[in-house]
């Protein structure tokens, strides 16, 4: 107990002389540099955290300032580009600084999230010397704000690591800031985009949220990431030629329109053939002067280098930045070369292996990559056509002297579109083994060029392809009449039109579903029975599986 009466008149009066009522205010970068102290442990470049080494960095942690305007940003990048540091100072500046806001963390799947506070958020307070946690049952003096579920800390706030897999799971939070992480290979769930349904949780902070998503790209189309990329302004980052000062965006190669001088990364070999990790260099699209790796810490700097937008965001406060491998001082550009020639056969300029070429895009260059297929021409299909084969016809005579039977029973598949059905009738023979062989009988379309065409049950259409699978039949030449045991209609366009079209049939007419998904290790099925909305049962096909069984087989000679 302190004695009052003891303390002097003129300590009271220097206490009281040292109250403000001015507050500091930091940003994440200034907080991240005055206390965030990273050991050799974890970084090649131990001490307190300097931009200067990472100065791409800068401009999005510093969207993350609660004095910013903007309320989301999507860093889309590479790899070893020290893209974690944004996830970490955004962590860092919130609960150290600002403390009394809630985060949410989310990466791909829970154990990932929880291991990620486990083994980078915590330590990265106590490595520098920050003792900050508490919990909120403050009566409780065996909880010590840190658990696998929830991170508290000083001031009232907190984080919970989610993932993306459990979406459901998280309605019941209203989250101030939330940080998504690696959501290029997320996938959708049965209520949606996860992605989407995480952000709704910040409306109950609207004005002052702040969402920041940070990934690697995957395959476009389907990632995630760079649907979130486009939604902002698309920056890239800048640097300018130590020579003619010019500003430019740092890519692999390309020829400049004006000079048709090459710019971008080049290289030279050794006599033995090998690259020469010393003479990687970067060559100004202006002038052609060449940047070497040792001039990097000239020109990587915060005042030689600034993020520029190349598009309009969709709304208000959404920026998005572009930053591949190279940008960085972390990473010596002979890497990121030897991931090109995996892929690139250096004499002819060719790929030789796509998977490596896809590695280079999404990890070197930060870039979604396109998965192209080589159409199948008409004139590689018709080569493949036997002269007695007209359509319509079923020559069970001639199929009998390349198949173990002739046509044992026909089925129909639909193709549905606004304004015609393609039809297609199939013939199935015995094959060897336990399979069948197909062959096709006839193909025709049903036009219907009015303004609903086939979105409507009653268009005339309809009630005609009810008439062939019905009533239609096709003679073959050995005098064998065969009507349609199967019908399958697409359903992936009118859904519900093709579901009613169905139903008017027990058994025998089913609506089928393509569906996109590359077969993986996890064993997507290539043709599965399921429901539709209303309870129907619906075929889904994973035609990609097809096409890459059928394409090289119709390519053949």
């Amino acid at each position: 107990m302190i004695d009052l009466s003891a303390i002097g008149d003129e300590y009271v009066i220097s206490r009281l002389l040292d109250l403000t009522d001015d507050i500091r205010q930091l940003s994440p970068v200034e907080y991240s540099e005055e206390n965030r102290y990273l050991p050799p442990s974890v970084t090649q470049f131990p001490g307190y955290i300097d931009f200067e080494l990472t100065p791409h960095l800068i401009e999005p942690l510093e969207c993350m300032d609660v004095r910013s305007p903007i309320r989301e940003g999507c860093f889309m990048k590479g790899h070893q580009i020290g893209a974690s540091t944004i996830l970490e100072s955004t962590q860092f500046y919130f609960s150290g600084h600002i403390k009394t806001v809630p985060i949410m963390y989310v990466t791909a799947d829970r154990e990932l999230a929880a291991s990620r506070l486990e083994l980078n958020f915590i330590p990265m307070f106590s490595q520098s010397g920050m003792n900050i946690f508490q919990t909120g049952d403050e009566g409780n003096t065996r909880k010590t704000g840190k658990t696998r579920e929830r991170l508290q800390w000083i001031g009232g706030g907190y984080m919970v690591p989610f993932g993306a897999k459990n979406a459901d799971k998280m309605r019941q939070f209203s989250i101030a800031v939330l940080v998504m992480d690696e959501v290029g290979a997320w996938t959708d769930l049965k209520d949606g985009d996860p992605v989407e349904l995480l952000k709704d949780r910040t409306s109950g902070f609207e004005g002052v949220n702040k969402i920041l998503i940070v990934s690697t790209p995957t395959i476009e189309g389907s990632c995630k990431m760079y649907k979130q990329f486009l939604r902002g302004d698309q920056r890239v980052y800048k640097f300018r030629c130590l020579d003619c000062g010019h500003p430019q965006e740092m890519r692999w190669s390309g020829t400049n329109k004006d000079t048709g001088k090459k710019y971008g990364f080049e290289w030279d070999y050794t006599s033995d053939g090998q690259l020469d990790e010393s003479t990687v260099r970067y060559l100004c699209r202006n002038c052609g002067r060449p940047h070497l790796e040792d001039e990097k810490y000239k020109f990587i700097t915060k005042e030689n280098c600034f993020w520029d937008p190349t598009a309009t965001a969709v709304g208000p406060n959404i920026r998005s930045w572009h930053a591949p491998s190279f940008i960085s001082r972390i990473q010596p550009w002979y890497k990121h070369v030897y991931k090109w020639l995996s892929a690139v056969d250096a004499k002819s300029g060719r790929v030789k292996d796509t998977s490596a070429m896809q590695v280079f895009y999404n990890n070197v260059l930060g870039w979604p990559w396109r998965v192209e297929g080589g159409r199948v021409r008409f004139t590689s299909v018709s080569a493949h056509r036997r002269m007695f084969y007209r359509k319509s016809e079923i020559p069970n005579q001639e199929i009998e002297q390349h198949c173990i039977t002739g046509v044992l029973f026909l089925t129909m598949t639909v193709d549905v579109h606004k304004a015609h059905l393609n039809v297609a009738i199939w013939g199935w023979t015995a094959g060897d083994g336990f399979g069948f062989n197909s062959w096709m009988i006839d193909y025709f379309q049903i036009l219907d060029d009015s303004e609903v065409g086939f979105e409507s049950i009653d268009a005339p259409g309809w009630a005609e392809l009810a008439d062939v699978i019905d009533n239609r039949s096709w003679t073959s030449d050995d005098g064998k009449e065969y009507r349609l045991i199967v019908s399958l209609i697409d359903s992936g366009y009118a859904e519900s039109v093709v579901v009613d079209f169905c139903r008017q049939w027990d058994s025998g007419v089913w609506p089928i579903k393509g569906d996109n998904q590359t077969l993986t290790t996890k064993g997507i099925k290539s043709f599965n029975a399921s429901k539709t909305k209303t309870g129907e049962l619906l075929y889904v096909i994973t035609v990609n599986h097809y096409k890459d069984r059928i394409a090289p087989v119709l390519r053949r000679t």
